[in-house]
């Protein structure tokens, strides 16, 4: 398998790398900013979904809300 093949996987990065660039050392991140990194990015449309977020489809499917739970597991 070659990395540039798995497009979903290597857009995900590309979109974390908005908050986390690559020359940016994650030793000193804190616990929040990946919070809010994580719920800004699951509060975006996106196209693959009918434009709708991934909070809202996951909502849809589980009757849960992620958001209200304030929990990311690292």
């Amino acid at each position: 398998y070659h990395s540039w093949e798995r497009g979903q996987n290597e857009n995900a990065n590309g979109l974390l790398r908005q908050y986390f660039p690559k020359t940016m050392s994650l030793v000193n991140v804190a616990c929040n900013e990946v919070k809010i990194a994580v719920n800004k990015l699951n509060s975006r449309p996106r196209k693959c979904l009918g434009f709708k977020t991934p909070y809202q489809v996951f909502f849809e499917r589980t009757g849960i809300d992620t958001r209200q739970l304030g929990v990311v597991r690292l």
